[in-house]
């Protein structure tokens, strides 16, 4: 599990293509996968920069299966920190052990192209467990 590259990913629930636009017209992020369209882009400081950060259309999180918008905060999900792993069920394994409570066990979204599996922290907060490997 790669702690140290642990990037955020921000589930935009109202207009996709307008922060699109702010994130690359206004902040000046180059988008590196994805388009204006979606469902999913990522950025970069520069078009040979690896990504540092990323949108998703918040309404495909119900691809994976157990996820659910929480229903005690007025807010919904908008932000998924994301932890890149080389061992996905491995990981997911010793952080079970360790106590965590994961929404589902690690699953492949043909849509996305990689295995993921997500939890919360004791504040709601959401975090995306996902295989380096396939991206």
């Amino acid at each position: 599990m790669h702690l140290d590259r642990m990037t955020t990913r921000i589930l935009v629930r109202k207009n996709y293509g307008a922060c699109f636009d702010f994130y690359t017209e206004k902040l000046g992020l180059v988008p590196v996968w994805g388009d204006r369209s979606g469902p999913y882009t990522s950025f970069s400081v520069t078009s040979d920069a690896p990504p540092c950060f990323a949108i998703f259309l918040g309404e495909n999180m119900t691809m994976y299966s157990g996820y659910e918008q929480p229903v005690d905060h007025a807010q919904s999900d908008t932000v998924a920190s994301i932890i890149p792993s080389d061992n996905i069920d491995e990981d997911y394994q010793k952080l079970k052990a360790a106590g965590v409570e994961f929404l589902g066990e690690p699953q492949y979204i043909e849509d996305w192209y990689m295995t993921c599996a997500y939890f919360r922290d004791p504040e709601g907060n959401l975090f995306e467990l996902n295989d380096a490997t396939s991206v």
